[in-house]
């Protein structure tokens, strides 16, 4: 019983230590629900700037609410999304990580588009043409234009 205890409040401190960082012992939750959040949002119309899934959201507001739904804080826009996540490499991507493409200008490394990756080589994002959906990583449309995989810093 003592163990228990002390494993709550060191969990507890760690938490209030480091804010937005999810615990060890609730690391793959955090993931299933980020994924599971991925579907409820299917189908949501894309909206620039939107934030609703009734009226619309865009792919990094989609990423954003998808996180908070799950109690993990992401910023509103990719590009910062982008830099307050860690590097991934391929072999390492798991589901519930960060994809991020430069859809303007592919081949360079200016971020402006984000999805969720879901496993099994498919991710969600909302694109300005389908709204929220599901697509291949290997969609040579997409993957030309990755830039990179990345995770949460909790995670």
């Amino acid at each position: 019983m003592a163990g228990k205890k002390t494993l709550s409040a060191a969990l507890l401190l760690a938490a209030f230590l480091f804010p937005g960082r999810a615990s060890a012992v609730s690391i793959a939750d955090a993931r299933n629900s980020v994924v599971k959040e991925t579907m409820t949002f299917l189908n949501t119309p894309y909206l620039w700037g939107g934030m609703n899934k009734t009226t619309g959201m865009d792919c990094s507001a989609f990423a954003k609410l998808v996180y908070s739904r799950a109690g993990l804080e992401l910023p509103r826009v990719a590009k910062d999304q982008y830099a307050q996540s860690l590097y991934l490499s391929p072999a390492a991507v798991l589901p519930g990580d960060l994809i991020f493409f430069s859809m303007k200008k592919p081949g360079s490394a200016r971020v402006d588009h984000v999805g969720v990756y879901v496993g099994k080589g498919f991710f969600v994002h909302a694109s300005v043409s389908n709204g929220v959906h599901i697509d291949s990583v290997t969609n040579p449309y997409y993957y030309s234009r990755i830039v990179s995989l990345r995770k949460y810093r909790g995670f």
